[in-house]
Formats: C-alpha cells, structure tokens, sequence
C-alpha cells in the first residue's frame, strides 16, 4: 500500500521576476505541466512542501489540490538557490492514473556483505537508478537490494538480479551492473613475499695456492 501524499495550492496570478515577493511570504512558485494539459502556474506553502519533498522525494505519486480540484503529480524538476540551496520553484508533471508510465526509481542497499564487514571490500553503487514502468499508483518509491549476497570479490548484481514484481516492470538492461565490490587491501601470497627481505648472497673467490 502506497504511502498518500497530499497538499494545496492555488492558481497563481503573480508571474517573472515578481514572483520573490511570494517567496517573502512563505510561498513556493510552481508550475504544473503534463499531456493534454495546459501548463497551470500555481503558489503553495513553502514549508509543507518541504516537508513532503524530504519525505515523498521524486517518485512518489501526489493529490495535489489547486483550488480544491485535485490533479495526480510526480516532483519533476526542483530549482534551487545556488549558493543557499533553498527551493526556488518547483515544476509537478500530472499524470493519467490509468497509463503506464517511465520513470527512474532509486536503489537501495540494504543487508551485509561479509567480505565488506571482514574489511577486505567496499560497496562501489554502480547504478544509483533503474528504469522502471508502472501504473503511477504502482510506482515503487525506491527498490531495496540484498547485498549479502556479495559473499566473494568476483560477485556483482544486475539489474537482471532485482526482485520481480507484479506491480511494476525494471527496464534497465538485465546484463547492466549494479553493486559490485571494490577490493580494499591485498593479502596475496605474492605480496607477502615481496615483503620479506633478504640478505644477498656473498660469494667469495676460492683462494689460489700461490696465495698467502
């Protein structure tokens, strides 16, 4: 059961560079954009947005009313302040619950592997997203991967290796590497035995019979 995410706005009459006066008053500038729609500029509250994002991210299906009439929305594109990082103006793509849609949905590790707890490796994330297809009610938030499986250095998953689901469809290529290992120190016998240091052999000339 999807986690509901819910927030209202309303239709915004302030436009260009007049728009920081919104900001001044706690208000987010957005845009709402999708197929068969014309682009709706809205204002929501700041804050409650927020709050939402730390929580719904960008693959989380939200009930966004504008006004009271309710539109589905994904978190499309977020500007922010270069310098203080504060969100700016935020653009929500509306979608059709009943068509299947594309997006790029987070990988997450979860789990221990021993060759990582014993020191020997560290986890290299390949691949922080896979494309996934699903209603966007279905859409996963993110996807959780066992890495205990990751018992041996030559070990690796695939996007092939994810957890199948009823719900949604990976996309990404089967053979496309996920999570592998990268070795972190080296215990060969090769280099043990560099490591040893050993005296050189002295060799001396066999004295002749006419030597004293």
């Amino acid at each position: 059961m999807r986690t509901e995410y819910t927030i209202p706005a309303q239709k915004r009459m302030v436009l260009g560079k007049k728009v920081k006066h919104l900001r001044t008053q706690g208000l987010l500038p957005a845009t709402v954009y999708g197929r068969g729609i014309e682009p709706v500029s809205i204002q929501l509250d700041s804050k409650a947005f927020n709050l939402m994002f730390r929580q719904a991210g960008r693959t989380s299906l939200i009930d966004l009313f504008i006004d009271g009439q309710l539109m589905s929305v994904f978190v499309q594109d977020v500007q922010r302040h270069p310098v203080k990082r504060d969100i700016l103006h935020v653009d929500f793509k509306a979608v059709d619950l009943k068509r299947v849609i594309q997006v790029e949905v987070p990988v997450i590790a979860v789990g221990e592997s021993p060759v990582i707890v014993r020191g020997d490796a560290l986890l290299n994330h390949a691949l922080q997203t896979v494309m996934v297809e699903a209603l966007p009610a279905e859409l996963p938030q993110h996807i959780e991967v066992d890495i205990s499986v990751l018992d041996q250095m030559d070990k690796s998953i695939h996007a092939g290796d994810l957890a199948a689901s009823g719900t949604y469809k990976v996309l990404t290529s089967a053979n496309t590497v996920v999570l592998s290992l990268t070795q972190l120190r080296a215990t060969t016998e090769t280099e043990d035995e560099a490591a040893v240091v050993t005296e050189p052999e002295l060799i001396r000339r066999p004295r002749g019979d006419d030597e004293e």
